[in-house]
């Protein structure tokens, strides 16, 4: 399934909300930025330090909504300037996802009683771990992970707005099944016909043997014949939607529908068990029983030595 996005038209995007101090940058300030070694010395959001998942910091988030802090206040604020209506009602686990900002990053960052400073951010080699909150409107706000700060970096690069985009979903295709599974079995049997003062007055009730007054009948070999049903299935996508949303910094979510519908099954031969009656001699008849009542014992010795079930012997076709 692929989808296709054309007709892309993109615009500059003024900052989320420039009148929070968070979001807020004057001219070039790089030459006052205050470099930043080392966190945690002057939490802002003490609650969110030390978050080792998104879910995580989503379920700290819920529980200290209700508190009537001015912590909680500000988070709001800024979580509102971001795009959430509710403030921290509004956010979730989908919202929240992990992100190391590079060494040297610039941009304002928060602290105890809710200042801000523009710093430059050198904590970690491989960069300065964090949680990235997006709003899916193309605004965010970084939390630092280790002491629980808001961070937003400054950057020339422009955001884009949110946009209509057309869909194409295209994934029709034919599926091979091998089918169900036919097992078969093959049977032989032999037996004699007795003798007068043998049958007792009553006829043998099976029909494939043509003597009145069979012997019973000694199963002979088993043989079975497992075999595969062809069938064929044509699997299609499609989706609702025409068009969809595209926002930065948002997962773009597209409901499909696959349709499954059998084409073809087999038509062919299918293959029915059968079972044989061979007339010998008595004689024959009594040598064959006793060599396969040895054969018995002989497997459940076998099976008592060795713990291990000894199966029967089958003819092959």
């Amino acid at each position: 399934m692929s989808a296709i996005c054309s007709g892309l038209s993109c615009f500059a995007q003024t900052d989320c909300n420039p009148s929070l101090p968070l979001f807020k940058f004057d001219g070039d300030q790089s030459s006052s930025a205050k470099e930043i070694h080392k966190l945690g010395t002057a939490p802002e959001f003490p609650f969110l330090r030390n978050m080792s998942s998104p879910r995580q910091v989503a379920d700290a988030l819920k529980r200290n909504d209700d508190n009537n802090t001015a912590g909680i206040s500000e988070l709001n604020d800024m979580l509102m300037a971001i795009g959430f209506n509710n403030g921290i009602k509004d956010v979730d686990e989908s919202n929240i996802t992990m992100y190391r900002i590079p060494p040297g990053t610039e941009g304002n960052m928060g602290s105890a009683g809710y200042s801000n400073v523009y710093c430059k951010l050198d904590t970690d080699p491989a960069g300065t771990k964090s949680w990235k909150i997006s709003s899916g409107n193309g605004c965010y706000m970084y939390v630092l992970a280790k002491c629980g700060n808001a961070f937003y970096p400054k950057t020339n690069t422009p955001r884009t707005a949110c946009i209509n985009v057309p869909v194409n979903v295209t994934g029709d295709m034919t599926l091979n099944s091998s089918g169900q599974t036919a097992t078969t079995t093959d049977k032989v049997y032999i037996y004699y016909a007795m003798r007068r003062h043998h049958r007792h007055g009553t006829p043998h009730p099976i029909a494939e043997i043509p003597d009145a007054y069979p012997s019973r009948p000694l199963l002979l070999s088993t043989t079975k014949d497992v075999q595969m049903v062809p069938e064929t299935y044509k699997l299609t996508v499609n989706t609702p939607d025409n068009t969809v949303t595209v926002c930065p910094d948002s997962t773009l979510t597209l409901p499909a529908t696959i349709n499954v519908e059998k084409t073809s099954e087999y038509s062919g031969y299918y293959p029915s068990a059968k079972t044989e009656y061979k007339k010998v001699s008595k004689r024959v008849y009594r040598r064959t029983e006793r060599k396969m009542r040895r054969a018995k014992r002989l497997e459940r010795r076998v099976a008592r030595i060795t713990g291990v079930h000894v199966d029967e012997p089958v003819a092959s076709k």
